[in-house]
């Protein structure tokens, strides 16, 4: 009986331990930029709390007026063109923004503008 009781105790305490060693940061940051021939892609994860300032961020650099609609949440998933026939793929909900450019559907300009916007999410995200 008390072996029982000492063995229960002790995986109670190995899992304790283990679960503390998993604990979440809230200011954990992870950005993913790919690149190759064909697609230009930004994959991020942050603290929920950016999710406004991102997103605000990205509504102003676009001039695309109100693509996170207050009533859905904060979500988008959708493919956007804007007015200068820029058209890339976003995905974004609390805590996630995902990008993808087609280079080949887009001009070179379109192309440096959304990295160019990429690397002011990533600046955005970089501070405290």
């Amino acid at each position: 009986m008390k072996f029982r009781f000492f063995l229960i105790a002790g995986c109670v305490l190995l899992l304790s331990a283990f679960s503390s060693c998993y604990y979440h940061h809230s200011n954990d940051v992870s950005i993913s930029v790919k690149e190759d021939e064909e697609e230009y892609r930004l994959s991020a994860r942050f603290d929920d709390s950016k999710t406004r300032a991102v997103q605000n961020f990205i509504k102003d650099y676009t001039a695309s007026g109100n693509i996170f609609k207050h009533g859905s949440h904060n979500k988008i998933d959708a493919t956007l063109t804007l007015d200068d026939n820029t058209r890339f793929y976003i995905k974004s909900y609390d805590g996630v923004l995902k990008i993808k450019l087609n280079k080949e559907e887009n001009s070179e300009e379109s192309y440096e503008r959304i990295k160019e916007m990429c690397e002011g999410v990533k600046e955005l995200l970089a501070e405290n």
